[in-house]
């Protein structure tokens, strides 16, 4: 099952918000923190917050149920390079501050990798399209094995989403530790444990 199984639906008065602010002028990514835009923030906010049960769509760890800055808007495909994007609800997801601090570096430096297989005119409907988990369409289980602090890929998809949001940042700032032995040993236990259970009677 995706971590979010239902997109946000605005209301008339907030898509109205929103065509009037997507109509200006010159608008632009860099235009999403403006304060005529905080209800709307604050609306998709809630609504993730809730559908993830206050978890990362990245790294699976805790976000903020109060402070805002807790709890970072995703764009999945990012706003500056798709624009046409930045209000899609099935772009939209919620994410910790150190998954949000690691993507937005990228795409401030352009290294940011891009989440789509190819080009697209309108927001691809299926998993296939994308080569990130993508909150709405993939299990996450079914692609990483997350124990404690350490990732592991099961799929390509797991593999590059690991990269990309470098989950394993734990072990990239401490290395090979007694935190990386112990969590090493949980995946053990844990996948014995799938085994056994998984035998026939």
């Amino acid at each position: 099952m995706p971590t979010i199984n239902r997109q946000i639906s605005f209301t008339k008065d907030q898509l109205a918000t929103i065509k009037e602010k997507a109509s200006q002028p010159g608008f632009s990514h860099t235009q999403w923190g403006d304060d005529d835009l905080l209800d709307t923030r604050r609306i998709i906010r809630e609504h993730y917050r809730n559908e993830q049960r206050l978890k990362c769509a990245y790294c699976m760890n805790p976000i903020a149920s109060i402070s805002a800055n807790g709890a970072n808007i995703e764009h999945i495909i990012p706003k500056s390079k798709k624009i046409e994007f930045i209000f899609e609800p099935k772009n939209l997801c919620v994410i910790c501050p150190d998954c949000n601090e690691v993507k937005r570096s990228q795409e401030v430096t352009g290294d940011e990798p891009n989440p789509l297989k190819r080009n697209a005119i309108q927001y691809p409907r299926t998993s296939g399209a994308f080569k990130i988990v993508h909150p709405h369409f993939d299990n996450y289980s079914e692609h990483i094995i997350h124990a404690n602090r350490i990732y592991i890929d099961i799929t390509p998809k797991g593999h590059w989403t690991i990269g990309a949001c470098k989950l394993n940042r734990f072990y990239h700032r401490f290395g090979v530790c007694e935190e990386l032995v112990e969590d090493v040993a949980l995946i053990e236990e844990e996948e014995a444990f799938h085994k056994f259970h998984e035998q026939p009677i």
